[in-house]
């Protein structure tokens, strides 16, 4: 097996790898740990099934958290699996394949991933990605570092364990989802589990996730304005419904607040 160069432009700061019908992208650092595997004959989702210290994620289905097996750019100690799983009513035909027509969803996320940082919009640094070709469909799975500490806005609000200040936790993420808007990165489906927030204190940021449908524009962004912030306060009017945990009046004023810049 050999690093593969392919017809498509390889994304800055990653390195192309193929093995069989599996083919993948990794942080040069990482590129010989994806040719190993891609190598076996595993995916990265079953491979990090099989690790010794392997923790599946709770609510972010059929993610697990890994030990670093090497450092990434941001030198977090863990990192996390996530295996590409469709939604809507594509699910019930298509399972988790995707058609094989340009770019592939891991392609796509690095590539937003890339330019969000580079716009210093905070995200997690993607280590690597994977497909595996089966006939005119792929599966795929994606590699990221680990943010300790945080966990999903929708379980820092309504979990059992939620926040003790809600109105700074979202007044952080209606921050994030400005600063998405003034950097052109529109994230395709901005809901409260795609925001990860500090939880006991110690990251205060909040980061955004799943960029794989994010479209990079120029900016500031003129038209779909208003498009992340509709997602996101319908998202949590729907964990409102569903939990009956109601957001009190100062809490979405601080949300407001953050879209506006004002937190």
């Amino acid at each position: 097996m050999t690093a593969v160069e392919g017809p498509k432009p390889t994304p800055t700061g990653y390195e192309r790898r193929e093995a069989g019908s599996a083919e993948g992208l990794a942080v040069p650092i990482a590129a010989t740990w994806l040719e190993e595997i891609l190598g076996s004959g595993l995916t990265l989702h079953e491979w990090a099934a099989a690790c010794d210290d392997v923790e599946p994620l709770h609510g972010r289905g059929t993610v697990f958290s890994i030990a670093a097996p090497t450092v990434g750019p941001d030198a977090r100690t863990r990192w996390a699996v996530r295996h590409y799983q469709r939604g809507g009513a594509a699910v019930s035909f298509l399972g988790d394949r995707y058609w094989r027509g340009g770019d592939t969803r891991p392609e796509r996320e690095i590539r937003a991933s890339v330019a969000a940082r580079v716009r210093g919009v905070p995200t997690p640094a993607v280590i690597a990605g994977a497909w595996y070709r089966s006939g005119l469909f792929y599966r795929a799975d994606l590699v990221t570092e680990l943010v300790p500490d945080t966990i999903s806005l929708a379980d820092s609000l309504f979990s059992d364990e939620r926040d003790s200040d809600r109105a700074a936790t979202l007044a952080r993420s209606g921050a994030l989802v400005r600063d998405l808007e003034t950097k052109g990165i529109v994230h395709a489906d901005l809901n409260a589990m795609n925001i990860l927030v500090g939880h006991g204190g110690v990251e205060s940021m909040a980061y955004v996730i799943d960029l794989d449908r994010a479209r990079v524009v120029d900016t500031p962004i003129a038209t779909p304005r208003d498009s992340m912030r509709r997602r996101l306060t319908r998202s949590l009017h729907k964990l409102e419904e569903s939990t009956q945990r109601r957001l009190s009046v100062d809490e979405w004023a601080a949300l407001r607040a953050g879209f506006e810049g004002k937190a």
